[in-house]
């Protein structure tokens, strides 16, 4: 409210009207105190030492007393039904058991894209070059005769460093 003095000692009340529509103002101080717990959040959950890959519900790893963490790597998932490259399907068990040959085509093409990518980001910066190096997760279950074909052909793109996913066995 302010006043308003039409004449010499007298005066009118005037209402004060606002100037702006409902508006309202951010909190910055909450809302980057909710940005930084989201943020510290996050780093804990990429720590490099945490779980790097996940297993699938239905692949049953064998068990091991290896006491070295596993290193982040593509995943080739070996199950009794599919041969799985990083989260994408490539061929059927039950194919590659009746194809004589011991190469798998689809496998050896979907690893030499895979290796040529990481060559190609390797020129832009050298820790994420191609190593040779490959996760293996294979359920205890499957054929040698499976293992074997896809070892074979990760080996003749040039991923010889084949490194397989086992569970820790847990010592008393």
């Amino acid at each position: 409210m302010y006043f308003n003095f039409e004449q010499e000692g007298t005066f009118k009340v005037i209402p004060r009207r606002r100037n702006r529509p409902g508006t309202f103002t951010l909190r910055l101080t909450s809302m980057i105190d909710m940005f930084t717990i989201l943020l510290v959040f996050l780093l804990k959950s990429f720590s490099a030492e945490g779980e790097i890959m996940s297993v699938a519900k239905d692949l049953h790893l064998p068990e091991s007393t290896a006491k070295k963490p596993p290193r982040a790597s593509p995943i080739l998932l070996v199950t009794n039904n599919w041969i799985v490259l990083d989260g994408d399907p490539v061929e059927k068990v039950s194919t590659i058991l009746a194809d004589e040959k011991i190469v798998i085509t689809k496998l050896l093409n979907e690893l030499k894209e895979m290796r040529s990518f990481s060559e190609t980001l390797g020129q832009l910066d050298i820790s994420m070059g191609f190593r040779g190096e490959i996760t293996i997760q294979g359920d205890k279950e499957i054929p040698f005769q499976v293992l074997k074909k896809v070892m074979f052909t990760c080996g003749q793109v040039g991923y010889s460093n084949m490194l397989l996913a086992v569970n820790q066995e847990e010592q008393l």
